[in-house]
């Protein structure tokens, strides 16, 4: 009975000491098989905001007296960001995984909803009494793109919510390693950088 329990604890040791190299070969291949293509939307931010638009007086005769009209339009739209995924740099040194992760940008144009710039929607101020400076289609239109790049402006400078993007894509990313490691978490360790 001594022999085969002594046996048994020889087979589990040897089984326990090949483990090692295994699970450092597993970690390495399956950090390999993650893809990273394409952009990651980490994070959609929601404006409220007010524009005010100016369409000045035409030239010529047919135009004198004319006013400069100034319309106010409130409006409402979303901006998306995230990272490009082929920055991400992943590397496996033993148990260690080391993360780069680039810094959050804005992914794809602002969505502002137009029905915001439907001429009735604006608040304008009066026109002429004898020459008229209507709001066109065409300023509708114009208003909607200053709305659009508005949005996209203030949205490339708020270092808060790009912070904030960068660091939720650190948690999709973990998750990935984590899903695609082979081990329990606690058998690796994961080291993060983060592109200032």
């Amino acid at each position: 009975m001594k022999k085969i329990k002594l046996l048994f604890a020889l087979f589990i040791l040897i089984i326990l000491t090949g483990c090692g190299k295994d699970k450092e070969i597993n970690l390495s291949e399956n950090i390999q098989k993650i893809e990273l293509t394409g952009n990651l939307v980490t994070y959609q931010a929601y404006y409220h905001n007010v524009l005010e638009y100016e369409k000045e007086p035409s030239s010529g005769i047919q135009h004198l007296f004319e006013k400069k009209r100034t319309l106010f339009a409130e409006y409402m739209g979303t901006i998306k960001y995230g990272i490009n995924l082929s920055k991400v740099k992943i590397e496996v040194n033993g148990n260690n995984i080391n993360v780069f992760i680039p810094k959050a940008t804005i992914i794809g144009e602002p969505n502002v909803d137009k029905d915001d710039f439907k001429p009735e929607n604006f608040i304008e101020s009066k026109d002429g009494i004898l020459n008229k400076n209507p709001l066109t289609v065409n300023d509708s239109n114009d208003a909607f793109n200053k709305a659009q790049q508005e949005i996209k402006d203030n949205a490339a400078k708020d270092e808060k919510l790009i912070l904030l993007a960068q660091k939720r894509a650190k948690v999709i990313i973990e998750e990935n390693i984590d899903q695609f490691s082979g081990l329990s978490k606690d058998e690796y360790t994961i080291n993060w950088e983060y592109e200032q």
